[in-house]
Order: C-alpha cells, then sequence, then structure tokens
C-alpha cells in the first residue's frame, strides 16, 4: 500500500510541474520577446541618433569649408579686411551728416607767406648745414627742431622759395653730385637727412617739414610732418612711415585726422598695405588697416552712402566700424607737401 500511494504522489508532482511549466514558459517568452524588441530598438535608436550626430557633423565641415572657401575666394576687388570678417553693409548716411572720415585733402601752399621778408637777415648757410649735419650725426632731434625755427635757418629757407632747389651739405660723386650721404635744406622749412645717387635722394632718408607760422595761425592745421623710410629718384619708395602733428584748436568734432601711417609707398604716394593710426580733436585715437593702390584706398566693398562715399579703413578692434571716402577725397593720397624734381 505504502509503495502505492508514493507513485501516486510522483504522478501528481509530475502533473503539477508540468502545469507550471505550461503556465511559465509563455511569460518568459514574453519576457524575452520584450528584451529583445527593446534592445533592438534601441540599438536603432542610437543608430539613428549617431547618424543624425554624423549628419550634422558633416553638414557643420561643410559649412566651415563653404565659409573658408569664401574666404579665400577671389572676390571682385581686393580687400583690406582680415579673414573672416564679414563685408561691410551700406550705412544709411543723410547728406547733411558727415561719417568719420579723413579732412578733403588741399593743395599744397607754403606755409610761409610772400609778406615774409627775410631779404636782411644775414646766415651762412655751410656754416649752418655744417651745424645740422654735426647735430644729424650725434642723433639730437631737438636740436634739430630748435634750429629749424631760428631765423637764420628760416632765412635760409626762405631764400629758396619758389623753387624746388635746395643747399646740400655731404658726400659727392665725381660729378660734384649729392652721392652717399648729406643734408639738404629746401624752400618752406623742408629738410632731408639720409642717401643721395647721382643728385637725387635715393636709399634710406627722413624728410621734415617744420609748419612754422609767424602769423596768427588761423587755417594751417599742421605744425610739422615727416616721413621716415625708403627713397628712389627723388621720391618716397618702398616701406616707410609717415607722422603729422596738428594745431589741435583746428580740428573739427567727429572727424579723424591721420596722425602716423605705416606701410610702402611707390613714387611718393601709399601702395600697398597699412596700418594707420587718427587722432580727433578731444585727443582720442583710433587704429585702421587698409590697402593702397597708387594713391588710392582700395574699397573694401562696393556699396556707397547716399553722398557717394565707401568703406576703405577698418578699425583694428571693430571689424564692423569704417572709415568712408569718397573717390574724389581717395586719390593722390600720399606724402603731402614734399618738394621734388620728380613730382609735380
Amino acid at each position: 500500500m505504502k509503495k502505492l500511494f508514493d507513485d501516486e504522489d510522483d504522478e501528481l508532482n509530475h502533473e503539477e510541474k508540468a502545469k507550471i511549466l505550461v503556465t511559465i514558459i509563455p511569460f518568459v517568452l514574453i519576457i524575452f520577446i520584450l528584451m529583445i524588441t527593446l534592445a533592438v530598438n534601441g540599438a536603432r535608436s542610437r543608430k539613428e541618433d549617431n547618424t543624425q550626430d554624423l549628419q550634422q557633423s558633416i553638414m557643420d565641415y561643410a559649412d566651415d569649408n563653404i565659409k573658408k572657401d569664401e574666404d579665400v575666394k577671389p572676390s571682385a576687388e581686393p580687400v583690406a579686411v582680415p579673414t573672416g570678417e564679414r563685408t561691410p553693409e551700406p550705412t544709411p548716411v543723410a547728406e547733411e551728416e558727415k561719417p568719420t572720415a579723413v579732412p578733403t585733402k588741399e593743395p599744397y601752399k607754403p606755409v610761409m607767406g610772400t609778406e615774409v621778408d627775410y631779404s636782411k637777415v644775414e646766415f651762412d648757410k655751410d656754416e649752418q648745414l655744417a651745424e645740422l649735419m654735426y647735430y644729424w650725426d650725434q642723433n639730437n632731434q631737438k636740436a634739430l627742431d630748435d634750429l629749424a625755427n631760428l631765423e637764420r635757418f628760416l632765412a635760409m629757407s626762405w631764400q629758396l622759395r619758389g623753387t624746388k632747389e635746395f643747399y646740400y651739405y655731404g658726400d659727392r660723386n665725381g660729378a660734384g653730385q649729392p652721392h652717399g650721404k648729406g643734408i639738404a635744406v629746401y624752400a618752406d622749412n623742408q629738410y632731408y637727412y639720409g642717401e643721395w645717387q647721382n643728385g637725387v635722394r635715393s636709399g634710406q632718408g627722413k624728410w621734415m617739414h617744420y609748419h612754422i607760422d609767424l602769423k596768427e595761425n588761423k587755417k594751417d592745421l599742421y605744425t610739422y610732418h615727416q616721413y621716415v623710410g625708403g627713397w628712389y629718384n627723388d621720391l618716397p619708395e618702398g616701406e616707410g612711415s609717415e607722422h603729422y602733428e596738428y594745431d589741435m584748436s583746428l580740428l573739427k568734432e567727429n572727424v579723424g585726422y591721420n596722425t602716423n601711417l605705416i606701410g610702402t609707398y611707390s613714387k611718393g604716394l601709399v601702395h600697398g598695405d597699412f596700418y594707420l593710426t587718427n587722432i580727433y580733436s578731444d585727443g582720442s585715437m583710433k587704429e585702421w588697416n587698409a590697402k593702397a593702390d597708387a594713391g588710392s584706398w582700395i574699397y573694401l566693398s562696393k556699396n556707397r552712402d547716399k553722398v557717394g562715399r565707401g568703406p576703405v579703413l577698418v578699425d583694428t578692434k571693430d571689424p564692423e566700424n569704417y572709415i568712408w571716402m569718397t573717390p574724389k577725397e581717395n586719390c593722390d593720397i600720399g606724402v603731402d607737401c614734399l618738394l621734388s624734381v620728380n613730382k609735380n
């Protein structure tokens, strides 16, 4: 009897186990299928995200390269704005308004007027030229400036008024022409210290123009103008720099006046890359970049305001700030007032 009962219990246990397995297995399969589905969807989602990220990266890369291509693509006009800066947009300017700009050029007029008479002032040009040479060799600019303001030096320059001739002291060639290093004095208180070749300024040298007004000055903006750098055939050539000093009481408000220009020159005119500083009537300064061609600043775009001005100089600290000039203003820019046998 005992064995029979045990067999029946075993048979019941097997049946119960079978029922449990039949009940559990579907749930396990469902869970397994769900896990697979979630894994597949997750992988697909990650793939789509990765694909989107890759597409976005490609688009960003393409945009960057398109921008780079646009930056280096040759334009219709040469541009002085550093790579990556945007082209200036037109600025609406009423005709009565004046955008920041250098003053309009005026024809050269001698500073020393005809009403001044130095005919009775005695001077010894050879002695005075030797004196200038001495202080130049000593690199004593203050002494040179002081001498130029003395009456006997004013008289020496006045004697040459109306001409492009000069008094010279220094080295000469076999024909007696200035050749090597020497000093020259011209009309209108103009001086040159530097190198010469066969009678004309060539090599490295410094030209100075003292604006010495003997009467009350009401018109002449300048007090001093100099050019230092390369020369060829009696004109500024190659790398050089100009410096202007002003009578600050005569400067107009909100107008920038060139006080320093550093760049390259050709036949006395600006030609190439330039760095400039402007001074304003309140004494403030601004810095600019520009590119020139044969005496004219190259326009940064074809945009023009209502009075025909275009952008020519760009602010070194604000690439959206420009100096605007008309074509009439933007011509024959160079070392003004320079007396030269090869300049009209």
